[in-house]
């Protein structure tokens, strides 16, 4: 995603989106959202729940007993972890949208339901762009990851709630485009980049030509008079 993708113009043309999901914002995108939410976790207890079913029945369980487990884990599962990730779901920023034309400017945050209220941009003491590279080693066929993360600073500098995680986006050139959009407003833009070496994964280690011969010579070697008769014997 690069920073034009980010930065959208809002369904107005007074506003500008920092957009970090799709959709977001009303009633029915929060169903959807919602919805989504709970189909994924019906389909990982639900396989989760075959994986008991079936190492049960291989160790002898019989299957109804095996079935009921399975059965219980896919029902069960859902029942006690889909309120806290439909809920985490639904409290996701998923966009921040700034209305710097209007007097004086502000900003809300949009999570899948309904905007919250708007915020004079005067709250607003900053925004961290905290970037993650992952650098490939040498001869390594994969090419470098991006993590980013968003945090939106408040006046009082004491809470930073972090607003996103876009992968694969430029921090440099997402903190240019936030400059220029931002600077009238006097918010700041900073920048912290850590970069870390991809591991390189062991190599297998090879027997060598001459090793392989001299097992060959051994094994001849061994196969003289004296093992001959031990074998007749």
């Amino acid at each position: 995603m690069t920073p034009g993708e980010l930065v959208r113009p809002g369904p107005d043309g007074d506003t500008t989106d920092l957009v970090f999901r799709e959709t977001g914002g009303s009633r029915g995108h929060a169903v959807l959202i919602a919805l989504a939410s709970l189909v994924r976790m019906l389909i990982l207890f639900g396989c989760a729940g075959t994986v008991i079913m079936v190492f049960m029945a291989a160790f002898g369980v019989d299957f109804p007993e095996a079935l009921f487990a399975a059965g219980l884990v896919a029902v069960a599962g859902p029942l006690v972890a889909a309120p806290f990730v439909v809920a985490g779901a639904l409290r996701r920023v998923r966009r921040v949208r700034f209305a710097l034309a209007q007097d004086p400017p502000r900003f809300r945050l949009i999570r899948a339901g309904r905007p919250e209220p708007w915020m004079p941009i005067a709250d607003l003491a900053r925004i961290d762009l905290v970037e993650s590279i992952v650098e490939p080693y040498e001869g390594d066929p994969l090419p470098a990851s991006r993590t980013l993360m968003v945090v939106l600073v408040r006046g009082d500098d004491l809470a930073k709630p972090v607003f996103g995680h876009p992968r694969h986006t430029d921090g440099r050139q997402l903190k240019e485009t936030l400059d220029a959009l931002l600077s009238d407003a006097g918010v700041l833009v900073q920048l912290e980049t850590t970069r870390t070496p991809r591991s390189k994964p062991p190599s297998k280690p090879r027997r060598s030509g001459s090793a392989h011969a001299g097992v060959i010579a051994n094994n001849g070697r061994s196969g003289g008079p004296g093992s001959g008769n031990a074998a007749g014997f």
